[in-house]
């Protein structure tokens, strides 16, 4: 599984390395509680930095609008489409799940564990 992160610095890319201990949605918390725990069960695998203040508004704006923003189109071909991963991809909004889906037939998800899994990235 795959976690797209997105920050007001950019957009980031976790591969969660144990997917088996995100099943219990009560002890997910325990896995961040430092960051040498945290890097046991997500690993930062890219990063697409925003280039200025304007382009991190306009992704925001665009995700609000519901359409999908230019660069993280790009950032995921890059990143997913062109390496040919098939591995699921978290993401905290199910309208932005759906836009990722229908342009890059990348099949994304959105539960209590991902809510939990964000929290505990968002901590670190």
């Amino acid at each position: 599984m795959l976690v797209l992160y997105e920050t007001s610095a950019g957009y980031a890319l976790f591969k969660v390395l144990q997917p088996d201990k995100l099943k219990n949605v009560d002890n997910i918390w325990q896995y961040f509680e430092s960051s040498s725990t945290a890097s046991e069960i997500v690993k930062l695998k890219s990063f697409n930095a925003f280039a200025n203040t304007t382009e991190a508004v306009v992704a925001a704006t665009n995700i609000i609008e519901g359409t999908l923003d230019k660069s993280l189109k790009k950032f995921l071909k890059k990143s997913i489409v062109s390496k040919e991963i098939n591995d699921e991809l978290a993401v905290l909004d199910v309208k932005l799940g759906g836009l990722i889906n229908k342009a890059l037939d990348i099949k994304c998800i959105f539960n209590d564990s991902v809510t939990e899994l964000f929290r505990g990235i968002r901590n670190q």
